[in-house]
């Protein structure tokens, strides 16, 4: 009796390693990457991105504050970093923007199709009387199932 399930067992065994190299193999073969986010996650991910694009352009936190997560990941050039609540992670950015004057801010990239959406961009601004720039990451995850805002750093 105990051959019968070790047989069967072994069988199942196989049976498996046998359709996980077919599977395997049928990727390596088309080499096609299936679309990870539906359109309508698509969507409200981009509608994040633009509020927090518009925000940055108009010196305005509130217009993306509500799509911060409870927990963010910041690293901010002026020397903050580390984890932050919601409220924290907005004082820390209106902190930042209070000392310097935009001049310009576009995401030149918008990864939309990845587990981790990101999106970045340069942030031209003046700083007393001198124009420079930063490099601005945001990223995305998926807290109660809506997308939040989970990491924000400015190089």
């Amino acid at each position: 009796m105990r051959w019968f399930f070790v047989i069967l067992l072994m069988s199942f065994i196989s049976e498996a390693q046998v359709k996980t190299q077919r599977v395997t193999s049928q990727a390596d073969d088309t080499l096609v990457i299936p679309s990870v986010h539906s359109a309508v996650q698509r969507s409200a991910i981009i509608e994040i991105f633009q509020n927090v694009e518009h925000g940055l352009q108009n010196n305005a936190v509130n217009k993306f504050n509500k799509e911060l997560g409870e927990i963010v990941s910041m690293t901010i050039s002026s020397g903050e970093h580390g984890y932050y609540s919601a409220n924290q992670a907005v004082s820390v950015l209106v902190g930042y923007f209070s000392e310097r004057r935009l001049v310009s801010f576009k995401f030149s990239r918008i990864n939309d199709k990845d587990f981790t959406p990101y999106a970045t961009g340069r942030f031209m601004f003046v700083q007393k009387g001198i124009q420079k720039s930063a490099q601005v990451y945001v990223s995305l995850t998926q807290q109660d199932s809506m997308w939040v805002i989970s990491q924000f750093n400015i190089y």
